[in-house]
């Protein structure tokens, strides 16, 4: 007995209870997507996992990782964001059509003035990358120019079996 009482002392402690980590979910929103005028909503890309890319018209660091992202996350799973509230800033067809002549192609993605949905994100730099899960939770991000292709690839591939 006296030797399971001076176990039971050392060790006290030794063994935590795993901590319950809530998953952070991607804030509502419901915009229009610049090029198309059409609506571009949280609740409809629940049940497919996603990419939101924050960013502004004037930031020419940011077209190195839009080029990546581009290239690696599939049509219908990239939402580029525009985080600058100024009006000069708002075109997203002038954006759209900037970034297609920078990278030398078409860009099949909705560019969305989003600069509500940025502050509620607390986007605080540029570019910004989020990947979403099929149920609206981030799963991982990313803040600064980003050109690694197989980092991105291994996050969305995290984000797919999330």
């Amino acid at each position: 007995i006296a030797m399971l009482l001076v176990a039971m002392v050392l060790l006290a402690g030794c063994v935590e209870e795993e901590a319950v980590v809530e998953p952070v979910p991607f804030a509502d929103f419901d915009l229009v997507d610049g090029l198309t005028n059409g609506s571009v909503s949280k609740e409809a890309q629940l049940g497919e996992a996603w990419v939101a890319y924050f960013s502004a018209s004037w930031c020419g660091h940011c077209h190195p990782t839009l080029d990546v992202l581009d290239e690696v996350i599939p049509n219908g799973s990239l939402l580029i964001f525009n985080k600058d509230p100024r009006e000069q800033h708002s075109d997203m067809v002038a954006w759209n059509d900037d970034m297609e002549e920078a990278l030398e192609r078409d860009l099949s993605r909705p560019f969305i003035h989003a600069p509500d949905l940025s502050a509620e994100m607390n986007v605080s730099g540029i570019p910004y990358v989020v990947f979403v899960d099929a149920e609206g939770h981030v799963t991982g991000d990313r803040l600064g120019l980003w050109t690694n292709a197989e980092e991105m690839r291994l996050m969305w591939n995290q984000t797919l079996a999330a």
